[in-house]
């Protein structure tokens, strides 16, 4: 079975604008220069904004090559700027869901199943994720398991939790 860790939260360094706030290569860099043991990990990461005693998912995206060479791309970068530009409130903070280190190849097929549950989990989350793909969700629920309406589940679903482990 393979197995992922999760590292973090980490704080987001971000650069002051007259506008807001960003977060610029420059400060994927310190990111980086601070947290450089978990650079050439791989895995999935989630940007949350801490707020409160909370975190709320903004983005989930998955690193096959190093956190390092995808977490502060471009294109992410950018998603993570938008992110800030809509949020009034709260600290930007990185979990990184590191995979395991095993002998042989990366399992990239791993990765992605891995990426797609989280994206799910952070849609029941956030309906606002900023994902673009995998984002589809499902039209079944199981009432007080998966996808259930707010309010306390029921003797026979809280029963049923136990059994599946959730």
């Amino acid at each position: 079975m393979v197995t992922f860790s999760i590292c973090g939260p980490f704080e987001v360094p971000t650069t002051k604008m007259a506008m807001g706030r960003l977060v610029k290569t420059t400060d994927g860099k310190k990111f980086w220069k601070t947290y450089p043991s978990v650079a050439d990990e791989r895995g999935c990461y989630v940007f949350a904004f801490k707020a409160g005693k909370g975190y709320k998912p903004v983005y989930v995206g998955k690193a096959t090559k190093s956190f390092k060479d995808e977490v502060f791309t471009p294109h992410k970068l950018h998603k993570f700027s938008e992110a800030l530009g809509n949020q009034k409130k709260g600290t930007p903070m990185l979990f990184l869901v590191c995979l395991d280190k095993t002998k042989g190849p990366v399992s990239k097929i791993a990765i992605d199943e891995a990426e797609s549950y989280l994206i799910q989990a952070g849609l029941a989350a956030n309906p606002n994720l900023l994902n673009s793909r995998k984002t589809k969700i499902p039209t079944w629920c199981i009432n007080g398991i998966v996808r259930s309406k707010q309010g306390k589940p029921s003797a026979s679903a809280a029963a049923f939790r136990r059994c599946i482990n959730t």
